[in-house]
């Protein structure tokens, strides 16, 4: 990582999974440290955002409403099929513009300032979120503010890593999250409540990912973990990002609006900690 990026942005990495969080200030970590901290279920946080929205922009992002929340999450960006969707608006073409140039921004510093995950990436959808997040009317298993591990219901990630690029863009709303303890720690608890998978994790691509759809509903329906379970409360004020695995961080979106996100998947071979990837833990559980 040149070292001018490091030095000019003021960053910490927050731990998930514990009573007392620890703390990581920036000036002290390397990009090969910092990697190993996101892998463990740390949550990358920059309070001033290293990515650039010009005033249009953001204006053109504010003035977005979604008419349908109950039948479109979020506003997808998916760069592979240059296609918006789920936008209640006539110019997506301004729309598709700002959400792609956040992805090219968004890859272009992880390329820069986790240098180890330099060429091992794989660019998964976008989405910008122009809903309050509180106290909307969703069914259980598609509900942001109950603690979960992420698993997509539409496409597969073959054990690749879920890594995603978050930022608030709201001028005056914090972003709050609720976590937990990490997938390391909940699979620990709960594999006895899991079917055990009926072909080898790494051979077989869709096996894997129904586990953890399986495993992302099990969190969300379990009602005594989403009670009693530990949370640490996190709040994302307007300008900040942060960069979290969310298959590894349990989380919760309690309130918020207006962020925009990009996913990557992350190819676990080339990881500083390998063996901390859901699916080679998954392998060792299940052996």
């Amino acid at each position: 990582m040149p070292a001018t990026l490091q030095t000019a942005l003021d960053y910490r990495v927050l731990m998930t999974g514990e009573e007392t969080p620890a703390e990581y200030s920036g000036d002290r970590l390397d990009a090969r440290e910092t990697c190993a901290l996101l892998e463990q279920g740390g949550i990358l946080y920059f309070p001033k955002t290293p990515f650039t929205l010009a005033p249009e922009e953001g204006a053109f992002l504010l003035n977005q409403r979604q008419a349908d929340s109950g039948r479109h999450k979020n506003i997808s960006y998916k760069a592979a099929q240059h296609k918006i969707s789920g936008a209640h608006t006539d110019d997506t073409s301004t729309l598709y513009r700002i959400m792609e140039d956040y992805c090219r921004q968004t890859g272009q510093f992880i390329d820069t300032f986790l240098s180890p995950y330099k060429g091992h990436w794989e660019l998964d959808y976008g989405s910008f979120r122009p809903l309050e997040e509180k106290n909307r009317a969703m069914r259980l298993r598609a509900r942001n503010d109950l603690l979960h591990v992420d698993s997509f219901p539409t496409r597969a990630t073959g054990g690749k890593r879920i890594l995603r690029v978050f930022t608030n863009i709201s001028p005056d709303i914090l972003r709050i999250w609720n976590t937990s303890e990490t997938f390391e720690q909940l699979l620990d608890r709960f594999q006895s409540q899991m079917k055990p998978p009926k072909t080898s994790w790494l051979s077989t691509r869709p096996a894997y990912d129904r586990w953890m759809m399986q495993f992302h509903n099990h969190l969300k329906e379990n009602r005594r973990f989403q009670e009693r379970g530990l949370k640490n409360r996190w709040e994302f004020p307007p300008g900040s990002s942060w960069l979290v695995y969310t298959d590894f961080v349990s989380h919760a979106v309690l309130s918020g609006q207006y962020a925009l996100e990009q996913t990557f998947l992350i190819d676990q071979t080339h990881q500083v900690m390998p063996e901390k990837a859901p699916i080679n833990l998954l392998a060792s559980a299940y052996r």
